[in-house]
């Protein structure tokens, strides 16, 4: 008998340090193997396993682990892909799930089944699953496993038929269209089918394959709807308009072809058309107004100036209740385009009616920003804070009137107003850009999740990680409450747990409309917002080049919000979104080959080290972040004469969207440096990149 072993040295090891790493957006057990399994140390996992089952160790020394800790090693041993092993001991604790966790438990034996190579075991137990009451939310899955089985075993029909379940299940569009593709790859898909994966993918061969030309014409709404989508996307806009005014009446894609058969007239210069159409959905759509309401204010700049002006006055005041948004929209776009007296009345209607509204805010900001630049600091302060409310739905804007209204205060040689003015952007607006320029923290303090917000779930408890982020999935943005927050929190955290860091930060987007400034100020929080995607990549590219890691993370938060694979509509590629032009010159000096930028650790180096040759041209952080974005030509003819105000300098960007991105990605630095104090530039101790070890 051993005294003690090289086992349980790392599994002390693994206790010591599972404070510092283990998740916080979850309560769950507090073993070793919890902890293990939550610092995603499979090798710990496996030593306590194996000591608790070890001969070489006396019954009174062991330490017999619960059924709850075996089902934790098993989603161990799933997620680095070790069924074989996992199915006996899944199998041998089957009976002791609760029945919660009775469906989630099988369908693991299912998949487990099926990777081991058992295709026909595996076919059967999924039937008769299909034939239990399964939950809502995983038989998706459950008739992809039996697609995938069934075609594997050359049962296409049967593929088919599991595929078209899985797409009647799908919980969104995105898992739609995954069922959708392989319906057309076995062949024998409907027109309607075809047609609704055309919608999300205009250029499918595989959709196009199916539909005839005269496809349209001869069968229902969707598949016009379709077509004529596909040809809007092609500039086809005389083709594009037949299709859509096929599909106009339909009670579903009806406001989507008027809306797109307007974009279409428009462009073959058929405003009495464009203007129709628009006019219809601004005045009663329910999904395209806002952007009628923007289409119809570029068509004034052609032509129907005087038609426009009194519909979009018309617009304001039928919309004013049901669309306060686009009510608000057509009276700003009336203050643009209309005379002097047109645009006087919808002023005032503007700032009496929508006076909290975005709208109402951006024209103040604007009118106090011409003031400013004039040198009439009183104009400018009276401007910004009429237009200011601390129950504004913009952060960003409502932190930059209330930032301005303290310089302005300060000009007028008022320090006490104007701090005081600082400490409200601070506890109001905690981690925007705006008030990290008058604290270094941004408000944000070292403070734990709130514990009201870390609950957990029998999912969480027993390891079946990917399944408990479904809990939290069908919240969307409009039906969010309070209620809402333990559930968002473990769903975002367990996203960026499983390394699909793009879900969890969007799914604290969705969590961040209900939460309190108080809560938007604690650090572990934020992390779930901006989390070190990469980790391993982005520190080896800052030790390389000498750009800080918060600086990488900056602008791949800002580029692609960590998506490895998404390519922009001018081309720019990858979590750095690279140019291909760019990314090739760059690859050339590296001695890189050219294709390198499509890897991700590889766009991250070359990302970094376009920033390091930025940073030594224009030296200053917002010069070379705006050359990123719009290129070092505009940048040095924006930064001929000395820059005396960095703050102003930024305001004045020529480009909107420079301007929008150089605050993002500042604001994002700064968040970075201030949430991950211990991260120290270059330093790559730290392994969390969310990838199997």
């Amino acid at each position: 008998m051993r005294c003690i072993s090289i086992k349980k040295i790392l599994i002390a090891l693994t206790m010591t340090i599972a404070a510092a790493a283990r998740a916080d957006f979850v309560s769950a057990g507090d073993s070793p193997m919890d902890d293990a399994f939550w610092t995603r140390n499979w090798q710990a996992m496996d030593a306590i396993y194996s000591d608790a089952a070890s001969e070489d160790i006396s019954p009174d020394a062991q330490t017999p682990l619960t059924s709850r800790e075996k089902s934790l090693y098993v989603n161990g041993l799933w997620i680095q892909g070790r069924y074989e092993e996992g199915l006996s001991i899944l199998q041998s604790i089957q009976q002791d799930f609760p029945e919660s966790l009775r469906a989630y438990a099988d369908m693991l034996l299912i998949l487990g089944t099926e990777r081991a190579g058992r295709k026909k075991e595996a076919l059967g137990l999924g039937l008769a699953a299909w034939e239990s009451p399964f939950p809502d939310n995983v038989r998706y899955y459950l008739a992809y496993a039996l697609a995938r089985i069934t075609g594997d075993l050359g049962m296409k029909d049967e593929s088919v038929f599991w595929y078209r379940r899985m797409y009647e299940a799908a919980p969104n569009n995105v898992r739609g269209i995954q069922a959708l593709r392989p319906i057309l790859d076995l062949g024998g898909a409907s027109a309607d089918e075809a047609a609704a994966l055309l919608i999300n993918s205009p250029g499918s061969a595989q959709a196009l394959s199916v539909l005839s030309p005269d496809a349209g014409a001869r069968l229902g709404s969707l598949v016009q709807y379709a077509l004529g989508y596909k040809s809007y996307t092609e500039k086809q806009y005389a083709k594009a308009m037949t299709y859509f005014d096929l599909a106009s009446g339909d009670i579903v894609y009806g406001e989507a072809a008027r809306y797109y058969g307007a974009y279409s007239a428009y462009r073959l210069k058929k405003d009495d058309e464009a203007y129709r159409l628009w006019s219809d959905a601004a005045l009663t759509g329910f999904d395209y107004p806002q952007r009628s309401v923007q289409r119809l204010q570029s068509l004034a700049e052609r032509s129907k100036k005087s038609d426009i002006v009194k519909l979009l006055m018309k617009v304001a005041e039928a919309r004013k209740d049901d669309y306060p948004d686009v009510a608000a929209d057509a009276l700003a776009a009336v203050i643009k385009i209309g005379d002097e007296n047109e645009a006087r009345a919808a002023e005032r209607e503007l700032f009496s009616t929508h006076q909290a509204s975005v709208q109402a805010a951006s024209l103040r900001w604007e009118r106090g920003w011409a003031a400013w630049k004039e040198g009439k600091w009183k104009n400018a302060f009276d401007q910004w804070e009429a237009g200011y409310s601390p129950l504004a739905r913009n952060p960003e804007l409502a932190s930059r009137l209330l930032y301005w209204q303290s310089r302005a205060l300060e000009k007028l040689k008022s320090p006490v107003a104007a701090e005081r003015k600082r400490n409200e952007l601070i506890a109001q607006w905690p981690g925007e850009y705006y008030t990290f320029l008058v604290a270094p923290d941004g408000g944000i303090k070292n403070s734990p999740v709130p514990d009201n917000f870390v609950t957990s779930s029998d999912l969480t408890e027993w390891g079946f990680v990917t399944y408990a982020r479904l809990e939290g999935a069908g919240i969307t943005q409009g039906g969010v409450t309070s209620a809402d927050i333990p559930a968002l929190c473990r769903t975002s955290g367990l996203a960026i747990w499983e390394g699909d860091f793009t879900a969890g930060a969007r799914t604290f987007a969705i969590l961040q409309r209900v939460l309190t400034p108080e809560d938007l100020a604690s650090s572990e929080l934020l992390k779930l917002s901006y989390p070190r995607a990469f980790e391993r990549d982005v520190t080896a590219a800052a030790g390389k080049t000498g750009v800080a890691p918060e600086i990488i993370w900056g602008v791949m938060r800002q580029e692609s919000f960590y998506q490895s694979g998404v390519t922009s509509s001018v081309g720019a590629y990858g979590l750095m979104q690279l140019m291909p032009a760019t990314a090739k010159e760059v690859s050339k000096k590296l001695a890189m080959s050219d294709d390198a930028y499509l890897r991700p650790a590889d766009n991250i180096l070359l990302g970094a080290h376009y920033l390091a040759g930025l940073f030594a041209r224009f030296k200053e952080p917002p010069l070379s972040l705006a050359a990123y974005n719009a290129g070092g030509t505009p940048v040095s003819r924006w930064s001929k004469a000395p820059i005396s105000d960095m703050a102003e300098w930024v305001e004045d960007i020529a480009y909107r969207e420079t301007r929008g991105y150089v605050k993002s990605v500042l604001r994002n630095i700064q968040m970075y440096k201030t949430i991950y104090p211990d991260k120290k530039d270059g330093d790559g101790s730290k392994d969390g990149d969310g990838k199997n070890d």
